[in-house]
């Protein structure tokens, strides 16, 4: 065999080699990507007004994780991306509210398949510390925050495009929310309202596996090429699910110290799966907080139903794996409830499936309309199930 030859098969050797290998190491698609935000708050009080007159500013760093389809939710939801961020402000004066971080997780949600524009909705849901509470003595003007950690929450809608082969540029609108729910108070919370704008960096993990040279001869996707979505499997399911929580919470004149009151709310609950997206539920509550009938305004003529309030919701819910993203309207339906609560109430919630009959949820329960009532931990049990595909 000659020297020409020798090399050619080599060569051919030594190029199988290399394939076969690209072919046995899976991709593992990953996004690194910061966001700035500038915006407003939407205050509903009246003391901090003149401090939260010039708004926020806010950094934002995020790591995500790409879904490639290997379970078939991600197919339905567009191959979304997961991952955990971190996020430091200023919100206004440092010496009235600190300086918030938050450690979150995300989910990214496309909304279409286009060539290099995608648009996008992503919840966020996380932790904020760092904050500088309420405090009778040094901080007494602070009407937004009672304790020095709180529940991050912001909702993203916008998109991403598609500059080069690694860089998306990122754009939208957020709507970013402290509270603690009323663990502590004052409990006014913090609603800020604002534009984003940033970039992400993709990459595949598995490059440094194949070749991790300076000037690599393999190179591979930095981004999954996805089939068409194939839309939710259809799934008429009806079940009925009795769902009990607890909480703890403080009224106003109880701000800065430990006195606080348990609550619960007792749900029975109807529920319609149109499909693996997509459900609605209806319900009846039970609602008991003793925290009500020892207000300021209604310590004369207490009875004892002053901390019972039945109410009834309407809601959807937002599914994917074994989470569902649920938002819940209802009405109080007594009229020490609607005198002492408000008319409606809220329950944006967070249910996770640990079975097909029993789940966990966390929600928060608001009271006269968006106001914090408080923070609802529970688990649900189906007690019927009916499903016809």
């Amino acid at each position: 065999m000659s020297l020409k030859l020798f090399c050619l098969a080599l060569g051919m050797i030594i190029y199988s080699d290399l394939v076969a290998q690209v072919k046995t190491v899976p991709d593992k698609f990953r996004s690194f990507g910061f966001k700035l935000h500038a915006g407003g708050h939407l205050y509903t009080g009246e003391q901090l007004s003149e401090m939260l007159e010039n708004g926020y500013a806010a950094i934002e760093l995020r790591y995500g994780w790409q879904s490639k389809g290997s379970q078939d939710w991600q197919k339905e939801h567009g191959y979304p991306t997961y991952g955990i961020g971190w996020y430091t402000g200023y919100i206004g004066d440092p010496e009235i509210f600190g300086n918030p971080n938050a450690l979150f997780g995300f989910i990214s949600f496309p909304l279409n398949q286009g060539r290099r524009n995608n648009f996008l909705l992503e919840p966020a849901l996380g932790l904020t510390y760092n904050l500088k509470p309420y405090d009778p003595d040094n901080n007494s003007i602070n009407d937004a925050i009672g304790a020095k950690l709180a529940v991050y929450f912001c909702l993203h809608a916008g998109g991403r495009y598609q500059v080069n082969r690694e860089i998306d540029l990122l754009y939208g609108l957020d709507l970013t929310h402290f509270s603690n729910g009323r663990i502590n108070t004052p409990n006014m919370g913090l609603n800020m309202i604002g534009l984003s704008v940033g970039a992400a960096y993709n990459f595949n993990t598995s490059q440094k596996v194949v070749d991790k040279s300076r000037h690599p001869s393999t190179i591979l996707e930095v981004r999954p090429v996805t089939p068409q979505w194939p839309g939710p499997r259809r799934l008429s399911e009806n079940n009925i699910t009795l769902y009990q929580a607890f909480g703890t919470v403080q009224n106003i004149r109880d701000a800065g110290t430990d006195h606080r009151y348990l609550t619960s709310s007792t749900v029975l609950e109807y529920q319609h799966k149109f499909n693996t997206k997509h459900g609605l539920t209806v319900g009846f509550d039970a609602f008991v907080d003793p925290s009500a009938r020892d207000t300021v305004e209604y310590t004369a003529n207490k009875t004892e139903m002053e901390n019972f309030f039945p109410g009834a919701h309407a809601g959807y819910d937002f599914m994917f794996w074994r989470l569902s993203i649920r938002l819940q309207v209802g009405v109080h339906l007594s009229s020490i409830g609607r005198e002492l609560k408000g008319t409606t109430f809220v329950r944006p919630a967070l249910r996770f499936d640990i079975s097909k009959r029993f789940n966990a949820q966390i929600g928060l329960k608001t009271f006269n309309g968006a106001q914090s009532d408080w923070v609802e931990w529970g688990f649900g049990y189906k007690i019927f199930v009916r499903q016809h595909h």
